[in-house]
């Protein structure tokens, strides 16, 4: 007599769990509006793809494997998220996609007979192929309907300033009417912690650059920004020409965040 074997195969076993985690921290960036690269997204979907294989190569108990779940998840988040607001929101958004993403996929191969005691017995190319492509049509299809219902757009902006190039993730906020006196040009105004030094110090009296003062009305009251005029400013898009603009940028030392961005740009600029 033979003991029976299952076979389990790492690439696929990988790949499986890969596509599923990026599927849901996209799922989670949209849904939350969180700001996220796809190089993060990858890796912390690869990390993802590489916890899978831990229940196969320990047995742990269910008040040791919980909590090693929960902590993968934060882990994940941590790697792929920007900014430490609305994290726990963030943590619960991934796991309730996950399981979700995770019951119909167990709901799919249990359908044709190739799920049991928690192992795809019937993972092969084909379904997993037809999986991806499930998926991929999924994500975007969320992704159509969520751009068209949030209506917080960013954008990746890129600074040049004395030789020296800056980039930042910024808001497009049409409620930012802000302009410069003088010339009547629109204003950016970005959180000194993403500008280096001494661009990050307008006060200081090393900063290299003419600076104007900038008068501005919030929900919170008034306050005057201190703001220069780089030497260029191009917005950059996915798949598209960087687009030229002028503007003033003015630092605020007082805000770190703006909503998980650096900092908002007017919407007229875009």
């Amino acid at each position: 007599m033979y003991a029976e074997a299952t076979v389990i195969y790492s690439d696929v076993l990988f790949l499986l769990n890969f596509s599923l985690d990026f599927l849901c921290l996209f799922i989670t960036a949209r849904i939350l509006n969180r700001k996220t690269t796809t190089l993060r997204l990858i890796t912390a979907s690869s990390l993802g793809g590489l916890y899978a294989f831990i229940p196969y190569l320990a047995e742990m108990k269910v008040y040791f494997s919980l909590p090693m779940h929960l902590l993968s998840a934060l882990v994940i988040c941590f790697i792929a998220f920007v900014g430490y607001d609305k994290f726990a929101k963030t943590l619960l958004c991934f796991i309730t996609a996950s399981a979700l993403m995770g019951g119909l996929i167990t709901a799919f191969y249990s359908l044709i007979g190739g799920y049991n005691i928690g192992i795809y017995l019937d993972a092969k190319p084909h379904s997993f192929i037809l999986i991806l492509i499930l998926s991929a049509l999924i994500a975007a299809s969320f992704g159509l309907i969520s751009r068209k219902s949030i209506s917080v757009k960013s954008v990746r902006v890129r600074f040049s300033v004395c030789g020296e190039v800056i980039s930042a993730n910024l808001l497009c906020d049409s409620g930012n009417l802000v302009t410069e006196p003088f010339s009547a040009l629109p204003v950016i105004i970005v959180s000194s912690v993403c500008l280096p030094s001494p661009f990050d110090s307008p006060e200081s009296e090393a900063f290299p650059l003419n600076l104007r003062a900038v008068p501005c009305a919030t929900a919170r009251g008034s306050c005057c920004y201190l703001a220069f005029r780089p030497d260029k400013i191009e917005i950059l898009e996915l798949a598209k020409k960087p687009k030229s603009v002028d503007a003033y940028l003015a630092v605020d030392t007082e805000n770190k965040s703006f909503s998980g961005y650096d900092g908002i740009m007017p919407a007229i600029l875009i």
